[in-house]
């Protein structure tokens, strides 16, 4: 067993990319958590997303027929093996956590060894010389809440730069980071009146309401994660690209969505809701796999991001704005939400710890046959 200091030494010694631009305690915890059956199984319940990938793969198996694939996080290892029925050659599916042990156990009950190989291995430290740019088709479940909290996109950009051919395919292509102003006056409340203790002016004789601003500045900061309504929006949503074909590191790791939002009802925005949608383009089909208020509900639900003072805004309105998203060492990302009215000059920021989610379970379910089975989790990525 490595101590303690002998370990961060090998830490410093790597290349400070992916997982290795967050501190080792967090990045330990984050791979014991996807080395869990429950986890994984938590993930592969959410049919949408699970069929989604399913028929990203089927439906394009030309892409992949004869092909050499990547599997880039592969988890339980269930994109291996769709990949592997829809006729690749070879796959090698690249998994840092001890649940790689599970993925080999599956492909060798499926018969499928002589097809994919499973590889315990972080994708930074996986440099096979000979598999240099001569990857067909990397496949990947990089996305996390609010599309990119855990930082899996950035191993997906790393395995993309060392190993993909020029013109493969990325299984995700694209993704659109989307958002859109919500009024929600029961949360608003309930969020504020789970700061009232702090209101107190006789707890056992003395005044706590010194802290009753800091109280609702924490539970502020929580992003909500949960499925809610959209007829909750004020205005149709902004988008954001994030092209996985050409997109940097730098432009995972900053984040920058600047957005004009036109209101079409009166309200007050106590918020925003924060979704992604995740593109495959393939070469007969282009499959999406979205996780809009506005579809079945998944694992990830969607992201609401509260206001502590409310917008009020009439139809017409154009509300100015920016989503910015800075990359952390504990594998996540700072955010802040800006939002103007300039001709009032009125501004409001706030900003938000995304590793620090409140998960409610909300009465609204977005209905489908097809829709998510399980329950909350991190929901984010192949592990």
């Amino acid at each position: 067993y490595m101590g303690y200091n002998q370990r961060m030494e090998k830490e410093d010694s790597k290349e400070k990319i992916g997982v290795y631009t967050s501190n080792a305690v967090t990045v330990d915890q984050y791979f014991k958590y996807y080395s869990k059956l429950s986890n994984q199984q938590n993930m592969l319940q959410d049919y949408t997303r699970t069929g989604q990938y399913y028929d990203a793969i089927m439906k394009n198996s030309e892409d992949f027929k004869d092909k050499i694939v990547m599997d880039v996080g592969a988890g339980s290892g269930i994109l291996s093996m769709f990949a592997a029925k829809a006729g690749a050659k070879k796959v090698y599916a690249i998994e840092a956590s001890s649940v790689a042990k599970a993925a080999k156990k599956l492909v060798e009950k499926n018969k499928l060894g002589h097809i994919i190989e499973v590889i315990q291995s972080r994708i930074e430290d996986f440099k096979d010389e000979s598999l240099l740019k001569q990857i067909d088709v990397i496949v990947s479940e990089p996305l996390g809440t609010m599309l990119f909290h855990e930082r899996m996109l950035e191993c997906y950009i790393i395995a993309r730069d060392r190993f993909l051919k020029p013109g493969g395919k990325m299984f995700p292509t694209y993704a659109n980071l989307c958002i859109a102003p919500f009024y929600d006056a029961s949360l608003y409340a309930e969020q504020m009146n789970k700061t009232l203790f702090w209101t107190s002016k006789n707890f056992y004789g003395f005044d706590v309401s010194a802290l009753h601003a800091q109280a609702i500045e924490e539970k502020f900061k929580q992003p909500i994660v949960e499925a809610y309504d959209p007829k909750t929006h004020l205005s149709f949503e902004a988008r954001h690209r994030i092209d996985f074909t050409t997109c940097t590191l730098e432009q995972l790791q900053n984040v920058n969505f600047c957005f004009s939002l036109a209101i079409v009802k009166v309200g007050l925005i106590q918020g925003i809701g924060v979704w992604f949608d995740a593109y495959f383009c393939g070469s007969k089909q282009v499959v999406i796999l979205s996780t809009s208020p506005n579809s079945p509900t998944t694992h990830w639900y969607q992201t609401r991001l509260l206001c502590p003072t409310p917008l009020g805004v009439n139809p017409s309105q154009i509300v100015f704005g920016s989503l910015t998203m800075k990359h952390n060492t504990e594998q996540s990302m700072d955010v802040r939400l800006k939002l103007s009215l300039p001709e009032l000059k009125i501004d409001v920021v706030s900003d938000y710890d995304l590793r620090d989610p409140d998960y409610r379970w909300g009465s609204y379910h977005s209905s489908s046959a097809q829709g998510y089975q399980g329950g909350y989790g991190y929901g984010d990525g192949d592990g």
